[in-house]
Parts: C-alpha cells; sequence; structure tokens
C-alpha cells in the first residue's frame, strides 16, 4: 500500500527522498533533516535507521548509503524510512553536540539526551512550547514525523576522531533484544541506570515507551582509513540485512545468531594529565574483522608523557579483566580524556 510521508504519497515498489524543514538560520538558510524512504510492494514493519545525531559520528552515513541504494524495494515487505543525518547542524561542524548560540544551555544540545523534544514539567517556571533548545526541536520534529510512524528502530552510532568503538545497546523488552541477537555484533551491552532525565530521554528510550523496538548498534570511529571504516560499514550492513530477514521483510532466512558476549559493567579509564598518549592499541582491538582484545587487570596499556618536560607522567592500565570494546589510538589527550572502556569478565556472560 502507498506509504503518506509529509503529506506526499510514495506508491508500494518505489524510493523516494524528501526532508523536514526544522528552521530558518540567521544566514537565511533552511536548517533540514533528510529523508530517503523505501517503499516495499508488500506490507510489513516500518523499520527506521538513523545516522549522525552525533555529528562527530559521521562515518554512519555510509551504512545507510549502501542500505538505501541496494535495497530494491520490489523485493521488500514493509517500509523504510533512512535518516542519514539526524543533526545537520551538528554534522556540519563535525561535532557531537549541537553548536551552541549563547542564549541555548549546554543541557540541551546532545540530540540524543532531547527527546520528544517537549517539555512536561517547567524550566524556570516556563511551559511555553516554542521555550525549546534548536536541538530540541530538531528532535521533536524527528518524534513526531518518522519515528510515530515507525514499529522497529535502528539507531547506529560509533566514537569520535581518534577512537574506536564496537557494543550493541538494545530496549529490554523480548524482540528488542531478539533483534540485538540478530544484529550479529558479538558483545551486547546491558548498562545499569538511565540516562533519562525526566520527559527527556535518548531516542530508543523515548521510541520504546510508545511500543517501537529498538536497538543501538555502536561501531567505529574516525580517523582510521579507509580500510577500517570499510571493514564497520560491512559489519554494520550485514547486521541490518540480516535484522531486516529477522523482520521478515526480505524473503531470506536469518542467518542465527551465534554465541555472544553479554556485559553490564563497564570500566572506563581516563587520563588525569593532558599529554601525548603512547600505546599499542589499535582501532581493531574493539573487535573489529577480530575478537576483542582481551586485558588483564593492572595490565599497561600505554603511557603519557608531557610534551614540555618529555618525562612520563601517567601509566593507563586495564581497570578489570575483560574485552576492550572502547580505546583511543597514540596522540595528544586533554586532562579527563576517555581512553578506553572494558567489558568487564565479573557479571558477564556468554549467551
Amino acid at each position: 500500500m502507498s506509504f503518506i510521508f509529509n503529506q506526499h504519497e510514495v506508491i508500494p515498489g518505489e524510493k523516494d527522498y524528501r526532508s523536514l524543514d526544522v528552521a530558518e538560520m540567521l544566514d537565511g538558510s533552511t536548517l533540514r533533516i533528510p529523508v530517503h524512504i523505501v517503499n516495499g510492494i508488500q506490507s510489513g514493519p516500518v523499520l527506521g535507521i538513523f545516522a549522525c545525531i552525533h555529528g562527530s559520528e559521521y562515518y554512519q552515513n555510509r551504512v545507510i548509503k549502501r542500505i538505501v541504494k541496494d535495497i530494491d524495494p520490489l523485493e521488500l515487505s514493509g517500509t523504510i524510512l533512512a535518516v542519514p543525518v539526524a543533526n545537520p547542524y551538528a554534522f556540519r561542524n563535525m561535532s557531537r553536540e549541537t553548536p551552541n548560540p549563547p542564549e541555548e544551555t549546554v543541557d540541551f544540545a546532545n540530540m540524543n539526551r532531547v527527546f520528544p523534544g517537549k517539555r512536561s514539567s517547567p524550566l524556570f517556571g516556563s511551559m511555553e512550547s516554542t521555550d525549546i533548545s534548536l536541538t530540541m526541536k530538531m528532535a521533536s520534529v524527528l518524534s513526531e514525523q518518522i519515528i510515530s510512524k515507525c514499529t522497529h528502530i535502528m539507531d547506529y552510532h560509533g566514537q569520535m576522531r581518534g577512537m574506536s568503538l564496537k557494543k550493541m545497546l538494545f530496549n529490554l523488552d523480548p524482540e528488542s533484544r531478539e533483534m540485538a541477537r540478530f544484529f550479529r555484533l558479538g558483545i551486547l551491552h546491558d548498562p545499569p541506570g538511565s540516562l533519562s532525565k525526566g520527559n527527556l530521554m535518548p531516542m530508543t528510550d523515548y521510541a520504546g515507551k510508545h511500543g517501537i523496538k529498538c536497538i543501538v548498534p555502536e561501531v567505529g570511529g574516525g580517523g582510521h582509513g579507509e580500510k577500517f571504516e570499510k571493514a564497520c560499514e560491512d559489519i554494520a550492513f550485514d547486521g541490518t540485512w540480516n535484522i531486516m530477514k529477522h523482520l521478515n521483510m526480505i524473503d531470506c532466512e536469518p542467518r542465527i545468531a551465534s554465541e555472544q558476549f553479554y556485559f553490564r559493567n563497564a570500566p572506563h579509564v581516563r587520563s588525569t594529565k593532558a599529554g601525548y598518549l603512547v600505546t599499542d592499541m589499535s582501532p581493531w582491538d574493539v573487535g573489529i574483522a577480530k575478537e576483542p582484545r582481551e586485558v588483564k587487570k593492572g595490565e599497561v596499556l600505554g603511557t603519557i608523557y608531557s610534551p614540555y618536560s618529555l618525562e612520563e607522567i601517567e601509566k593507563i592500565r586495564s581497570p578489570c579483566d575483560g574485552l576492550i570494546y572502547a580505546c583511543r589510538v597514540s596522540g595528544v589527550v586533554e586532562p579527563q580524556s576517555e581512553i578506553l572502556a572494558v567489558a568487564d569478565f565479573e557479571g558477564s556472560k556468554w549467551i
């Protein structure tokens, strides 16, 4: 059947490209969010796939490009709503958060903390519908125009330049757990606690409250060259394709999820001093094209030296026995820079 998007009809077996207007900017340009619609020949799930909610995770854009280009709507059951750049303003600046004009508070600049982009409680006594940040306005457009139409969501993430990451986050309902397994990333993270603050929350938390099944594949990092980025793209593409088979959007048997590492505790290590990090950790160590690197508690994984005195000022050690799932490569660091994160063997299991 036809799919109606923003008052436009997309007939079965057709691809379309549209954009959602958010605001007119000071330079006269219009801030728009791009959307690709692939409407299958048969009815089925509506799968939303998102990239670049954090602008610094730009390389996830190429995964959506490949999916949109490769999928044949004549062989698809259901509809794909693909958003290759969810936060165009942050993407333009290659920044994690929306660049802030003076009147926008930092608290509301991280798009993946402000869904659905509306307040249910006053801020400094204000409940005006227009009293929201630009980031919240973009989130509200996504919530109303795209998320509300989805039955399932995949929100791609990764790491900043100079770092690498591989893990799967997922909502805790049984169907979302199954999606996570069928993505076959190999490492599943069920962190304790919540990133929600009142009625403002990550996109998948908000979607989950409305019965939408969600996973968050986090794969890759920027600045490591084409061989690495292509390997990450292949992982994300293959996982997405298998999910579509699992959801019966593609008429093909999905590959059965192999045994995967499930963990809760994830100690992070940050630098306490600024300097030059020297480490033998590589972006591949998180499990790209090989098994994740296993480390022991106290193992020295790098050193930081002062670029001025040239003396060593800090050793970087593993906080526990476990598997590296995020790491930084050699280079300069500020105080409190994230260096690595380890999936703790304690409390983990293979499933």
